[in-house]
């Protein structure tokens, strides 16, 4: 990840470029899906608790980021030392993890990942009916969530009459009430069980959603959506959570799976893309509501035997 950042860095033409980014997308998903699965591994039944603080931790990387170009140009430093600053920094997350001893029966999983392995860990997976249930909400999850980011910046400018710097902001404010409520969520964990609170929010936000595409005027739409977006209180983290703990100690499993169905979940993208052409964006927009009612009729109440 730190060689191709360095590579984006140094880029002097657009197929280096393209090549860095070719390197990076395997890269930062490996990085990614393997610290989050070890994560888990390393804190056994506390699995929505951790990735409630992966979240924050990504949502206060979403924010730094830009800030950090923005800076970067402010000192007429340019783009390519913002990335050179991130390769260094890689590396030396790369150093320290190099350094750090890992529990024993961590080693051992995956010493004994043989190809084998990993096809009858797969069979297993898809035998669970309670992984596949939590992979499933998730998927529905994301409807309320970067799938509804994804059209959030058009429905603004064309149907609610924002302009584009408008929308700019109104995004901006959205992923700061997403930060809130990710900070919220931590503490809030170790008080209310994660699927009640879900079951909740999921019920909270499809009638606040119902409300932002029946009122007019641009005002009440933005208050709107910062309340949804700071109900959609745990969603991710609780969700993905649960999966994790439906097959304790093969999170790799499941981190494999999920992204088996992330391929599938883009195709919902595609269709109401589709739809929004055909009919109207409005029209399609309704259907996003399929995501909350799932949750709130299929969250199960207690823990599944």
């Amino acid at each position: 990840m730190a060689f191709s950042l360095l590579l984006v860095a140094g880029a002097y033409s657009y197929p280096l470029l393209l090549l860095a980014f070719v390197l990076s997308f395997p890269a930062s998903g490996a990085f990614v899906t393997l610290s989050q699965a070890t994560l888990m591994d390393l804190n056994p039944g506390r699995e929505p608790h951790m990735m409630a603080r992966w979240t924050v931790a990504g949502t206060l990387g979403n924010l730094i980021g830009p800030l950090l170009l923005a800076g970067g140009f402010s000192l007429a430093l340019g783009w390519r030392w913002a990335y050179v600053f991130l390769a260094l920094f890689g590396i030396a997350l790369t150093l320290l993890c190099m350094l750090k001893a890992f529990p024993a029966h961590l080693a051992s999983n995956n010493h004994s990942a043989s190809p084998a392995r990993l096809l009858s860990n797969l069979r297993e997976a898809a035998r669970n009916p309670g992984m596949l249930r939590w992979i499933g909400l998730l998927q529905a999850s994301d409807l309320m969530m970067d799938v509804f980011t994804g059209f959030l910046a058009l429905y603004l400018t064309d149907l609610a009459g924002a302009t584009p710097a408008q929308a700019s902001l109104i995004l901006g404010a959205a992923m700061l009430a997403d930060l809130g409520s990710d900070l919220v969520l931590i503490p809030l964990l170790e008080r209310i069980p994660g699927r009640s609170l879900v079951r909740a929010s999921a019920g909270l936000t499809a009638g606040l959603y119902i409300l932002w595409l029946l009122v007019p005027g641009l005002a009440a739409k933005v208050v709107l959506l910062l309340l949804i977006r700071f109900f959609t209180l745990g969603w991710y983290q609780i969700l993905q959570g649960e999966a994790y703990a439906s097959l304790p100690g093969k999170s790799a499993t499941v981190a494999a799976v999920d992204s088996l169905a992330g391929f599938a979940g883009s195709l919902v993208i595609w269709t109401l893309g589709l739809l929004a052409d055909r009919f109207s964006l409005g029209t399609a927009m309704w259907l996003l509501l399929i995501g909350p009612v799932s949750l709130w009729l299929f969250v199960p109440r207690r823990k599944l035997a």
